[in-house]
């Protein structure tokens, strides 16, 4: 008989792993960090409700809003509250900025998802060299042919922060124009807005790709390498926001500057101020450090000097300006609009096409009667100004007129639903703020539709009413008999809402039926 042979089996641990801590929220990954066309906070917002299949809205008030006061009892100062970032114009654009807003609501979303590269989608980490004044636009900005090609490759369809920024106005990658305006509702779009969804128009919800309306590029070569070169210098801060080691010091700017003036201007302010074009006191200012230069002037400095602006802020001074014969006394190459010459016959033809444009009926645009000459709109303001401003003024009142015959088609469509909406949802439809348009214009209609409405709501009530002292006078009278007296604890307990018998119709519809059937009133 064999020995048995014994075998040594691996040894397991039996402890529990360590489990990281759970997020109240799916911890999406943010697009686009450490390249050109990083995400904005507010279109990650959006993405982060999609996720969650709710509207942007509920989100901020369910789940940020929250975390936002406990945030303020925390740090023991007053943050932005959730319906004034969110709910003036003003303010929405501050949450991808610089400010106390961005701040707060980073640390919310950072709590709830878990993530701590949320800064990284703001311009919080330039916040010491970059003033709020014209730093971030308005209204939403879009590329169509990005968002076209993102939805072809099926890839996921974002906010870039570049789109944000005030002074970048084209595409760094297909160089045509942003939009500003939808095409199918030609309505301006908030930043952000309570059912915001990139790639989609929050007020008639179409798809803002590129779907056959004409892409604007710019034609002018000045023109067109002035804004590459913003771009790019915009787009390099953005992309270089998670490498910084530490915040760069607003001091750089002052230094860079005073550097700058007395290496090559030999300390001569006023040639300094004569050769780039700006007032003396105000370069007085930005050497001082009073004042922070906005950021187109920043990129006209940059541009001025030959460095660009990530260097601008980040790198000390002295290494650009150790000599002066690199950057002679000449005259800075800021950004002019340059027009085409056209000869006198050329000249002639188009004041003879632009005189008959003046009668033609419906009257025509000002870029499409440029388009008719195979022209540009600057040519045609810059030779016929008089001429171009009556064309501007009639199709702008062509258009305003249109507007309000749709608008009135509108309302009076209105006028026939049931049940009938009121004026603040037709507000609302048209993608209006308030009233005031439509009694401005519509005077009349606008007046019918609110009384309309106003009719129906009393006739709600009115049935509303009428069901409840049914329903009393039938208790009442069961009790009666049945020998007892209708109390008003008695008949509290038999209503199908008992809670109705707090408001005063109700109680007094008991007294009067008490009173008619021929109990003493108490």
């Amino acid at each position: 008989m064999s020995n048995p042979t014994l075998k040594l089996y691996p040894n397991y641990d039996i402890e529990k792993p360590i489990i990281s801590p759970r997020s109240r929220l799916y911890s999406d990954e943010p697009i686009g960090i450490g390249s050109w066309y990083v995400e904005s906070l507010t279109g990650y917002l959006a993405r982060l409700a999609f996720s969650h299949c709710v509207t942007p809205r509920q989100l901020l008030l369910t789940e940020i809003a929250p975390h936002l006061a406990l945030l303020k009892n925390r740090l023991n100062c007053q943050p932005e509250i959730v319906s004034k970032v969110f709910g003036l114009d003003t303010c929405k654009p501050a949450a991808n900025g610089t400010g106390l807003t961005a701040v707060y609501l980073v640390q919310a979303l950072s709590a709830l998802t878990k993530r701590n590269d949320l800064h990284n989608l703001t311009l919080l980490n330039w916040a010491q060299v970059l003033t709020n004044r014209g730093l971030l636009r308005q209204q939403r900005a879009w590329c169509p042919c990005c968002y076209e090609e993102w939805q072809s490759q099926g890839k996921s369809i974002y906010e870039p922060l570049l789109w944000l920024i005030n002074v970048v106005v084209i595409c760094p990658y297909h160089h045509n124009r942003l939009l500003f305006e939808c095409p199918h509702c030609h309505q301006n779009l908030p930043v952000f807005y309570w059912n915001f969804r990139p790639g989609y128009c929050s007020n008639c919800n179409q798809w803002l790709g590129n779907y056959g309306y004409k892409t604007k590029y710019i034609n002018q070569e000045t023109e067109l390498d002035w804004q590459l070169n913003v771009v790019s210098n915009v787009a390099s801060l953005l992309a270089d926001s998670h490498n910084l080691n530490s915040p760069p010091d607003r001091n750089n700017i002052s230094n860079t500057i005073s550097t700058y003036t007395n290496q090559v201007f030999k300390s001569n302010q006023t040639a300094f101020s004569r050769a780039i074009g700006i007032s003396e006191t105000t370069i007085s200012c930005w050497r001082n450090g009073k004042v922070i230069p906005k950021i187109d002037q920043l990129l006209q400095l940059a541009n001025f000097m030959g460095i660009s602006l990530l260097d601008f802020f980040t790198k000390d001074s002295l290494t650009f300006f150790h000599t002066s014969q690199l950057y002679p006394r000449t005259q800075i190459k800021i950004f002019r609009k340059s027009y085409k010459r056209i000869d006198d016959q050329r000249k002639s033809i188009f004041k003879i096409v632009i005189t008959e444009a003046t009668k033609e009926d419906p009257p025509p645009s000002l870029e499409g009667l440029a388009l008719r000459l195979k022209s540009s709109a600057e040519v045609l303001k810059h030779h016929f100004p008089d001429l171009c401003n009556i064309i501007k003024v009639r199709h702008a009142e062509f258009k305003k007129s249109t507007q309000n015959q749709k608008i009135q088609q509108f309302l009076e469509a209105a006028l026939e639903e049931f049940p009938p909406p009121s004026l603040s949802e037709i507000n609302r439809r048209l993608g209006y703020k308030n009233n005031s348009y439509l009694y401005r214009y519509c005077p009349e209609l606008s007046r019918s539709i609110s009384k309309r409405y106003k009719e129906h709501l009393n006739g709600i009530g009115q049935q509303a009413r009428e069901r409840i002292r049914q329903e009393i006078e039938s208790i009442a009278l069961t009790l009666h008999l049945s020998g007892q007296k209708p109390e008003q604890a008695q008949v509290t307990r038999l209503l199908s809402q008992p809670t109705i018998m707090r408001n005063w119709y109700p109680r007094k519809v008991l007294r009067e039926i008490l009173h008619s059937l021929g109990y003493e009133k108490e």
